[in-house]
């Protein structure tokens, strides 16, 4: 059906590469249009037909958008939105604005016709073959033969690393790997079945409880995945009558979970809670449940949002709040609690707070937290955790040691607030563009183009310094970047080595700007 509107639709000459690669989006907007529009509407997609005949009202059109969003892996700025009334219209719109200089050089059309029946597969291999003919190693998948502390081996060379989430350092803490072998002994290895049916200890209780008790939350309940969490609670607890509002710059494990479900879904701007107000002010009488979803720290950017304002919001228009603190857990406020902590803020004027055991405290999972009768709830119904196997014995054991840890040793969370501050300020009187990041251990470099990042990351590799770039289309192509972790174990010296380093490398690849 999708093929026979695109037929319709796509009247365009397929002579040349830009007519190529229009001929791509006409057929991708019609597909994405068709999964939207209502099975029982009238009238064939073309290009000179409005949105509303076709039956795709403005919840539909939304969802369409976010879906194109999902297929180039891009965000609609909301300015884009306006004067949208054809089906033509979108598809100028996408064609025009979806990408910037740099991002259509990127954009190669997929062939029409293709043998292999996974092409993504052969795009992947061509961008792996355009990396080896530039003199370009492949920067990810990178094997560390060991690690210890902040010194990891790459093939056989002792690295300063930067590119861990073990901000604390508790990942190699002798009493948190002791707790894990402990529990090795008494558990065994695996949990071997869900939580629910038989794979439960005694050490997930535990660690249940004292998570509530260090967040400050009536409950709290680990999962066996961070990631799976957010995939599975949004469609598990928001239906077709609810709405799910993320920040633009959400995790990946949002927005797909977002969109998975069947709520309708819409993003705003990266922590613009005034656009937020106004979203809510129009929409919200519309829906049963809206939940407004963002993060405690934004692991791309290093910033984060003003959590006192999207309280105040929430409240005003009757919305929940699901905050997810991943990076900002063990790495906000002065004893590590998290943007509650930072601000100052009673955990109970949120809803859902969600995070991981996998960064700061240690280990590997992820949980949910908040008001006893819902946290309750979702540990009994929540499909990521009813059909998964739970977390593993000594992945519990360790995150349950890592709070104990913190509490004992409440230093490290003020050294790495001094050694994330040293190289933020050394990189910024270095010149470099670190955006919007502070007051968080996530420092982005920026360099401009995928390219260069990739250049920029090999060449302080070899000079002993492992930090990987981001690349489109994870960020814009003008903001590609290398990102850094740091962490307490970081001293100052391979803080001001590393800035160093970074600022002359910077500085060697200047005639890569602007280049893909």
């Amino acid at each position: 059906m999708a093929d026979a509107m695109v037929e319709v639709g796509a009247v365009v000459d397929r002579g040349s590469p830009a007519a190529a690669s229009r001929a791509t989006i006409v057929r991708i907007v019609f597909e994405e249009l068709a999964r939207v529009r209502p099975s029982r509407a009238s009238g064939v997609l073309a290009e000179n037909s409005s949105l509303t005949s076709c039956g795709i009202d403005a919840a539909r059109f939304l969802d369409a958008v976010h879906r194109l969003e999902g297929r180039y892996g891009m965000r609609f700025r909301q300015e884009w939105l306006a004067n949208i009334y054809t089906c033509g219209d979108l598809i100028d719109r996408v064609t025009s604005c979806m990408f910037d200089a740099g991002d259509r050089q990127l954009a190669t059309p997929v062939p029409a016709v293709v043998d292999d029946a996974f092409p993504e597969c052969g795009a992947l291999e061509e961008r792996l073959e355009g990396l080896r003919v530039a003199g370009l190693d492949n920067p990810f998948l990178r094997a560390n033969e060991s690690v210890q502390g902040r010194i990891a081996r790459i093939d056989g060379v002792d690295t300063v690393s930067f590119t861990s989430f073990d901000y604390l350092g508790l990942a190699g803490h002798p009493a948190v790997k002791q707790a894990a072998k402990d529990a090795i002994d008494r558990f065994g290895c695996s949990a071997s079945a869900s939580r629910m049916v038989g794979g439960n200890t005694t050490i997930h209780d535990q660690l249940d409880a004292e998570l509530a008790a260090f967040l400050g939350t009536e409950r709290a309940v680990v999962f066996p995945c961070g990631y799976g969490t957010n995939a599975s609670v949004f469609g598990h607890l928001f239906g077709k009558e609810d709405l799910i509002l993320y920040d633009a710059l959400a995790h990946n494990s949002i927005v797909q979970g977002a969109i998975a479900s069947a709520a309708a879904t819409r993003s705003f701007r990266h922590n613009d809670y005034r656009q937020l107000d106004a979203l809510l002010r129009d929409l919200r009488p519309n829906y049963r449940r809206v939940v407004v979803a963002i993060e405690g720290v934004y692991s791309m950017d290093g910033d984060y949002p003003d959590l006192p304002a999207f309280i105040e919001v929430k409240q005003r228009h009757d919305a929940l709040l699901y905050v997810d603190e991943a990076h900002s857990v063990g790495t906000m406020g002065p004893e590590g609690r998290g943007i509650c902590d930072f601000f100052g803020i009673d955990p109970a004027l949120g809803d859902l707070w969600m995070g991981t055991i996998s960064k700061a405290l240690g280990a590997g999972g992820g949980y949910l937290a908040g008001h006893e009768r819902l946290i309750q709830y979702l540990g009994y119904t929540t499909p990521a955790f009813v059909f998964s196997t739970a977390c593993s014995p000594p992945n519990a054991a360790a995150a349950l040691e890592g709070l104990r840890v913190i509490r004992r040793e409440p230093w490290r969370v003020t050294v790495l607030r001094e050694r994330s501050e040293l190289f933020l300020k050394l990189a910024i009187d270095a010149g470099l563009d670190t955006g919007p990041s502070g007051d968080t251990p996530v420092i982005p470099v920026i360099v401009g183009s995928s390219t260069r990042a990739i250049r920029v990351s090999q060449l302080l590799l070899e000079r002993g310094i492992n930090a990987r770039p981001i690349l489109y289309p994870a960020v814009r192509e003008s903001a590609a970047r290398i990102r850094f972790f740091l962490t307490a174990e970081h001293s100052e010296d391979q803080i001001v080595r590393a800035v160093a380093t970074v600022a002359d490398v910077v500085a060697e690849t200047a005639d890569m700007v602007g280049r893909v």
